[in-house]
């Protein structure tokens, strides 16, 4: 697990501004990677050293942010006048500001990373806290809003699709995706996904090597656990079970079930055989939310997302109160998905119209198959 500081020190590490809010920052930071990462670079380490060393991009997503956003959007990758366009071509238009980086990265390093959690691959979480002996924020004082604690998740490596979802939003399209176009066009563009192993980090979730502390349910075919969208929930690692039950924050409850069978990566692949997995996955779930949160079946909606976030078969359990991710568009209802199922091969026939964000990799595939179609 890399800590966020390590990074953050490194010779010639670059910050630049993604998104950035009065209560969330996503940084994109460019730095070198000293460790080999293959055999091929292993090998060639040994005839030159300087083979090692390599440029790589990490994420660092900042959250209940305490200072003023302006520092941290003060390098940003494209600017707003671009992202009203909505222009794909003018992405990353806006150079790197070293004078703004280094600020960035002067305040960022003012901060102690302590791990709350970690994946076993990519994804790791942290709280920082500022170090009494280094807040001194001379020279960016203007810029600052009160120092405190704050919630960090760090992404190293970031692959070049987690780096495009972290993007400034460009806009979206409303994609009627036919059986032929899934066929065609998405199908094989999951493939390159999940054959490029950026979602080998759930191998460690499901067979509970790593977020033990989150797991609220460990059945034969799936997980059930605290889906790290909840930040208001209180900290894992330190807070005895049973103050989770009635608290303040199950108004913002998300949790999330991830099926232990590989091969299965979207709505597209269920099928009438899946129907025990869905029922047992949601029966399993809202009991268990019921038992430690104290959160009424009644009160939870339970969902798929299509188009998902990740490749590997998951449904999400979400409070009535808490609307993040259950757009009509996107949200498919697993009870309505379980009577559909009933018909042979719903989901294989049906068309099924999904948002997508605009620049993205299948965008600009579906872009294409589209105008093909046209000519």
């Amino acid at each position: 697990v890399r800590n966020p500081l390590e990074i953050l020190s490194k010779e010639g590490c670059q910050v630049q501004s993604l998104t950035v809010s009065d209560q969330h920052a996503t940084l994109l930071l460019t730095h070198t990677n000293e460790a080999p990462i293959s055999v091929d670079e292993i090998s060639a380490a040994a005839d030159d050293q300087n083979t090692t060393t390599k440029t790589t991009q990490s994420l660092l997503k900042l959250t209940i942010v305490p200072f003023h956003k302006q520092l941290l959007g003060s390098n940003p990758v494209i600017s707003q006048e671009d992202i009203e366009k909505g222009q794909v071509a003018e992405r990353n238009c806006l150079k790197h500001d070293p004078s703004a980086s280094d600020k960035i990265l002067s305040f960022l390093k003012q901060y102690t990373f302590q791990l709350s959690s970690d994946s076993g691959e990519e994804y790791s979480y942290y709280t920082a806290s500022p170090e009494n002996d280094k807040i001194n924020p001379k020279g960016i004082e203007e810029m600052l809003n009160g120092v405190g604690k704050f919630d960090v998740e760090l992404i190293s490596p970031a692959t070049p699709n987690q780096i495009n979802r972290a993007m400034p939003s460009l806009g979206h399209v409303l994609i009627e995706e036919t059986p032929q176009m899934y066929l065609q066009c998405t199908k094989p563009y999951i493939q390159t996904v999940v054959d490029s192993g950026s979602i080998s980090w759930i191998k460690n979730l499901v067979e509970v090597k790593k977020e033990k502390e989150r797991l609220l349910v460990n059945h034969d075919d799936f997980i059930i656990n605290i889906d790290t969208k909840w930040r208001s929930h209180p900290p894992p690692l330190t807070t005895p079970r049973e103050e989770w039950m009635n608290h303040p924050s199950t108004v913002d409850l998300y949790c999330l079930g991830i099926c232990k069978q590989s091969g299965i990566t979207c709505l597209r692949d269920l099928t009438s055989e899946h129907i025990p997995l869905l029922k047992a996955m949601m029966k399993e779930g809202l009991e268990a939310i019921k038992s430690t949160y104290g959160v009424d079946q009644d009160q939870m909606r339970v969902f798929i997302h299509y188009q998902p976030q990740f490749y590997h078969f998951h449904i999400h359990f979400t409070r009535l109160e808490n609307e993040v991710g259950c757009s009509v568009e996107r949200g498919h209802l697993v009870s309505d998905v379980i009577q559909n199922l009933s018909l042979e091969d719903y989901y294989k026939k049906r068309t099924i119209a999904y948002k997508l964000k605009k620049g993205t990799a299948l965008e600009a595939i579906i872009g294409t198959y589209l105008q093909e179609q046209r000519d």
